[in-house]
């Protein structure tokens, strides 16, 4: 175990804890249900680290990636180039997908195995895989989203100028062209949309919005009201999303990286938030 992170010190909107070794951090994301960050860089380097005990090396993935998440012990990471590598407590890949999808693209576990979407050609696709064995391809809109609900289901959502909606994948989604938004989704359903100049937050439909020049990355706290917004600038922002819209419009902020925060993420529990920029940061709040 190394405890090489380096300790800060100072209290503002964010308390900063720690900064985790490396360099060029891509993306990362919390174990659910545990308070473990994986995080992985240009190279393709994967650590786990723990915020009272300090990172650790776990493998080396496929360079640049673009998404990494985990389910129980295993880890799984897309690269840029559509490629998926999964590890199960090893140095060995136990599973290599070579899914073709780029672009604006993410995987999810599901309760069969692993899903993939992302863009091939002119198409929009979810390819959905069930160990090896690609079982499932749907075609969907572009800015669609891809997601998971509570008991592993796959969910589909959309957003255009007269609604968002939430389905099971493969549902009829509304048509015309999609809102600015990119979507994500995030904890019980809830579907977070990052457009200029700020996040918009749909549950059960309704949406509330929030207001940050140059936000381009946004992050919802498992307690459904806390959201976390980055800048191209490396501001941090808290906001309410439930408080009236004159507070939302003036968050509290923080200067936490020196370039764009290309990615947020929450800790399941809700004590730590994840910041990538130059390098990765964790911050108490």
């Amino acid at each position: 175990m190394r405890r090489d992170a380096h300790y800060l010190h100072s209290r503002k909107a964010l308390e900063p804890m720690l900064a985790v070794p490396g360099e060029a951090p891509r993306c990362v994301s919390w174990a659910p249900d545990r308070e473990v960050l994986l995080v992985a860089d240009a190279r393709g380097l994967v650590q786990s680290v723990e915020p009272t005990f300090g990172s650790r090396r776990l493998f080396d993935g496929p360079a640049e990636p673009v998404h990494v998440a985990s389910h129980g012990s295993q880890v799984a990471v897309l690269s840029a180039t559509g490629r998926v590598e999964m590890r199960d407590g090893g140095e060995a890949p136990v599973l290599t997908l070579e899914t073709g999808l780029t672009g604006e693209s993410g995987l999810r576990f599901w309760q069969g195995g692993l899903a993939i979407i992302g863009e091939a050609g002119d198409q929009r696709l979810v390819r959905v895989y069930e160990g090896e064995k690609e079982v499932r391809t749907v075609q969907v809109p572009r800015g669609t989203a891809l997601g998971v609900s509570d008991e592993g289901a796959l969910l589909q959502a959309r957003s255009v100028e007269r609604e968002m909606r939430v389905g099971p994948l493969g549902s009829p989604l509304p048509s015309g062209e999609p809102t600015r938004h990119v979507l994500r989704f995030s904890h019980a359903g809830r579907v977070l949309g990052v457009a200029e100049g700020g996040a918009t937050l749909w549950h059960e439909g309704q949406p509330r919005s929030a207001r940050l020049l140059d936000a381009v990355s946004a992050a919802l706290c498992a307690d459904g009201r806390t959201l976390a917004l980055g800048t191209g600038g490396g501001v941090v922002a808290l906001v309410d999303i439930l408080a009236p819209p004159s507070t939302r419009a003036h968050p509290p902020r923080v200067a936490a990286h020196s370039g764009a925060v290309r990615a947020l993420a929450f800790s399941t529990r809700g004590r730590w938030l994840a910041t990538v920029g130059e390098n990765c940061r964790l911050w108490a709040y």
